[in-house]
């Protein structure tokens, strides 16, 4: 049976109903917004699909969306994938003492798939039923509209892979290590720093484990190690040059200190860029993940890794008859390329009625 993400708006209406007399009931509508939000392409809870061509979903009232997306030869998609997962937390079987002592190849896909699927809703299971996670590669991450419209809004959330990655790291443990910013497997003893799984709130000891979640770009680290490192960074070098300058050491002392505290980075940034008739309307920026002062206002006051579903604000780019979407993030490469895995959710994306 069909979830209608409205049900809880029609329940309610339904309970006012109930008390009114029936000519009132006879004039009296249901005012729904004009929202795509894949509901008639309903899944399996807890699945997900990568469609085998590009697809449309209906608007509650009038307009239709059509959603690219391709298959990958290694099993990864580009563009928007269907989904009704909702898991929240590091992958069991990949974790220690919990999994596989040597997992194959397909057995670490099945496993990170389910966190690259899932939508991070919160401390409550996702409400929305049947949402998109969209792989953004080179220009193809877009959607088309029927006719120019203009659009509202979209609704936005990281992805369980993402949010994790963020928080925590592809490793989680109880040992930080203040060199690399990155958890040890290990504790100074060499006995297993096993801590508690973060989204588990159980306090039972067999819930205690080395929590591990791979990605394509080797491991990475938690958005605020990122930003001790930087820091530390240009503190170093703020300091060689005052020294190379012929200055003495407490004053070089004092330009490392000014420029560790100054030093700010990490973000995770979604970019949607609208176009008419083949012709640039603008393009809006919406922050999945920033640490205060690296982003411009509104988003310089945030500290937060979105773990929620939240309205990004797209009416700025006009009447658009296609949105393509780009991602960036402060963790690159040394090529420039982003090690962030390039996935975002999306739902309830809203048309202006014409």
């Amino acid at each position: 049976m069909k979830i209608n993400k409205y049900i809880s708006m029609l329940l309610i209406a339904l309970l006012f109903l109930t008390g009114a007399c029936s000519d009132e009931v006879k004039d009296s509508s249901i005012e729904y917004p004009n929202d795509v939000i894949f509901n008639e392409l309903e899944l399996t809870p807890h699945t997900h699909k990568i469609p085998d061509a590009a697809f449309s979903s209906k608007a509650f009232h009038n307009g239709s969306i059509t959603f690219n997306v391709k298959k990958n030869a290694d099993g990864t998609h580009t563009g928007f994938a269907l989904s009704s997962r909702n898991y929240r937390s590091y992958p069991w079987s990949l974790s220690t003492p919990f999994g596989y002592n040597n997992p194959s190849s397909a057995q670490i896909k099945e496993a990170v798939d389910t966190c690259i699927y899932s939508v991070y809703s919160g401390t409550y299971p996702n409400q929305l039923g049947t949402f998109s996670v969209v792989r953004v590669e080179g220009d193809e991450a877009y959607f088309t509209l029927d006719k120019p419209r203009v659009v509202e809004h979209i609704l936005v959330a990281n992805t369980t892979y993402n949010y994790l990655l963020l928080n925590y790291g592809s490793v989680y443990s109880a040992i930080l290590d203040a060199n690399t910013q990155a958890f040890s497997p290990v504790q100074a003893d060499g006995s297993a720093a096993l801590t508690r799984n973060p989204n588990i709130p159980d306090a039972s000891a067999s819930k205690f484990g080395i929590w591990r979640l791979p990605t394509p770009n080797g491991d990475l680290i938690r958005l605020d190690g990122q930003q001790i490192l930087f820091k530390r960074q240009k503190g170093h070098e703020a300091a060689e040059t005052a020294r190379g300058a012929g200055k003495s050491e407490t004053e070089a002392v004092a330009d490392s200190t000014a420029a560790a505290a100054s030093a700010v980075t990490g973000y995770f940034k979604l970019t949607a860029k609208g176009f008419k008739s083949g012709t640039s309307t603008g393009s809006i920026d919406y922050y999945l993940a920033t640490r205060p002062n690296v982003a411009p206002a509104p988003y310089d006051v945030w500290n937060v890794t979105q773990g929620f579903w939240a309205k990004a604000d797209l009416s700025a780019l006009g009447q658009v008859d296609k949105v393509v979407f780009y991602l960036d993030s402060s963790d690159k490469d040394a090529n420039g390329n982003m090690r962030t895995p390039p996935y975002f959710c999306i739902d309830g994306i809203r048309l202006s009625e014409e």
